[in-house]
């Protein structure tokens, strides 16, 4: 009886290959499959059982300090005359505070002053000399520091989270 040639025992180059390749494909992609139907299946369930959607972070509750940590009126703010020095100077802002602006708007408490910056401008008349970034999460805040239309210098306050002037600290 001739014996038929098996190909398992002597495979050729081809052969070889193949099953070289069905290996690597079990070893690496039939595991992510696996993992990412899993995830697509939990989500799924989520969804169909209604299920919570992410949504943006919410700020911790305040301190019962609050107003305390951070008051409206600070004891930078005060009610005088401009000087001409004051109504030429540029527009500065420190380091920390554009940090901690930067901060706040990557975990989400806040807008960025970019987005801010031109309603604030259709609303208020005044020269800005000056911004501060006060607060983080339960009330971040832009501080203007201004010349009014009267020359007296102001503080404007401004919510980071919605844009909207809140307090105008003067005389």
């Amino acid at each position: 009886m001739s014996k038929t040639p098996n190909p398992l025992e002597n495979p050729s180059r081809r052969a070889a290959m193949r099953r070289l390749g069905l290996v690597v494909a079990t070893a690496y992609i039939v595991p992510e499959i696996v993992m990412l139907s899993g995830a697509r299946a939990s989500s799924s369930s989520n969804v169909s059982g209604g299920g919570s959607y992410a949504t943006p972070p919410t700020p911790p509750s305040p301190p019962s300090d609050v107003d305390t940590v951070e008051a409206d009126v600070q004891k930078s703010d005060s009610c005088r005359k401009a000087t001409a020095s004051e109504a030429n100077q540029p527009i500065t802002i420190s380091q920390s505070d554009i940090d901690g602006a930067q901060k706040a708007v990557e975990a989400g408490y806040a807008k960025p002053l970019e987005a801010i910056w031109p309603e604030f401008i259709s609303n208020y008349s005044g020269k800005v000399i000056g911004i501060e970034f006060t607060g983080f999460r339960w009330r971040p805040r832009y501080r203007f520091k201004a010349i009014s239309a009267a020359g007296h210098l102001e503080t404007v306050i401004v919510s980071a989270r919605t844009g909207l002037i809140e307090k105008i600290v003067g005389c």
